[in-house]
């Protein structure tokens, strides 16, 4: 994720985006049967906790109201969600072969999809919402003048950390993955490009070189990581089932992590800080892409705008303490001031920040993904 309101030329940079222009609409000659004749049947490749409003999972009063007004409209059992693991996982998925009407990436990845030709771009005149976006993210969402990649959420990742377990001496960076003293109480994410990211500000590789590793800093990561490998009570994969369990109960005591887990704790009164490395923090923004096949194409829009219209952003922010893509939200519309703060909710260029590095497109993705698979060999 994973994955802020930046500064244009941070975006382009990361993502790569050879766009400049809006590129709102497909061929206007593509014809496609109205709504009313579309099967609305969508299938949907989502992180967990972000399913619909009134779906199984999410119905309870309190909950994400993120596409409320779709299954009011429409109803919530024409909706089917396969959850993603990590980003790397889920780009496999659809590269497998696997059909989705809408898919729900972060933006490193967003080259891939477009160039393996998985997805088409977004009709953004069917999107009302979508004029509220912060423009640096709408831009960094476009590849040859078409937006392929509506933004919607975003964040930092870190390191999170029991304070009444972890010496203040040990917790500057990122090097407290590596600290044999907490053995068996690290739980690092089973997310590979981020794990090499991780090692890469480890290993003094920031700014672009991150994900643009040589191959011998990738060599050097790659030994980093198969150190550190032991030193984890587990990789989590569920960040709810898996990571805030386990955190909660004292079994970790550092694991990587987004910044809700750090709201959670607080909420529950649980000793915990969520780090500012001193090699600086990951930043990331996920958003929406349109499966090249679909045959929901207006009903794939108009879930996609029960999702970025400003209620919906709002919910997001106030529920899961991430940012939202929506320009509007105003600091004072935030329930936790703490959260508004932290986000500095109003400055679009909050991930541009010299202290944040952006997670963006790797050009060698495959040697990461192999190189990885030697980790977590090397266990044995």
């Amino acid at each position: 994720m994973g994955a802020a309101g930046l500064g244009g030329a941070v975006l382009l940079g990361a993502c790569g985006s050879s766009g400049s222009s809006g590129g709102n609409s497909p061929s206007p000659t593509t014809k496609r049967p109205p709504i009313g004749k579309e099967p609305g049947k969508l299938s949907i490749l989502e992180w967990d906790g972000y399913q619909a409003f009134g779906t199984p999972t999410n119905k309870k009063a309190g909950g994400l109201i993120a596409g409320e007004d779709y299954t009011k409209k429409y109803g919530a059992d024409g909706l089917t969600y396969s959850l993603i693991v990590n980003d790397s996982e889920a780009l496999n998925k659809v590269r497998s072969g696997q059909q989705f009407d809408v898919i729900h990436p972060c933006i490193e990845n967003l080259q891939d999809y477009v160039h393996d030709g998985l997805v088409q771009p977004w009709n953004t005149d069917l999107i009302p919402s979508f004029k509220n976006l912060n423009p640096a993210l709408v831009k960094g969402g476009q590849l040859d003048g078409q937006q392929y990649f509506i933004p919607w959420d975003w964040g930092y990742g870190s390191v999170i950390y029991r304070t009444d377990k972890v010496d203040p001496a040990d917790a500057t960076g990122w090097e407290l993955f590596w600290n044999p003293k907490y053995k068996g109480r690290i739980s690092m994410w089973n997310g590979n490009t981020t794990n090499f990211e991780i090692a890469a500000l480890k290993l003094g590789y920031g700014g672009k070189a991150m994900d643009h590793l040589s191959d011998d800093q990738l060599n050097n990561a790659k030994n980093a990581l198969i150190e550190q490998y032991p030193l984890n009570k587990f990789l989590w994969s569920s960040e709810y089932s898996d990571l805030q369990p386990a955190l909660q109960n004292g079994d970790v005591w550092v694991a990587y992590s987004w910044q809700d887990q750090w709201v959670y704790a607080k909420e529950k009164h649980l000793p915990m800080a969520y780090m500012n490395p001193s090699q600086g923090r990951l930043g990331w923004y996920c958003g929406f892409m349109l499966g090249k096949d679909t045959k929901n194409y207006y009903h794939a829009h108009e879930y996609v705008e029960s999702f970025v219209n400003h209620k919906s952003c709002l919910s997001l922010t106030n529920l899961f303490a991430y940012g939202s893509a929506d320009a509007t939200i105003e600091p004072s519309e935030i329930t936790n001031k703490a959260v508004a703060k932290s986000l500095d909710i109003g400055n679009p260029n909050v991930l541009s920040s010299a202290d944040v590095h952006l997670q963006s497109w790797e050009p060698n993705e495959a040697a990461v993904q192999q190189a990885w698979e030697e980790v977590t060999a090397s266990a044995g």
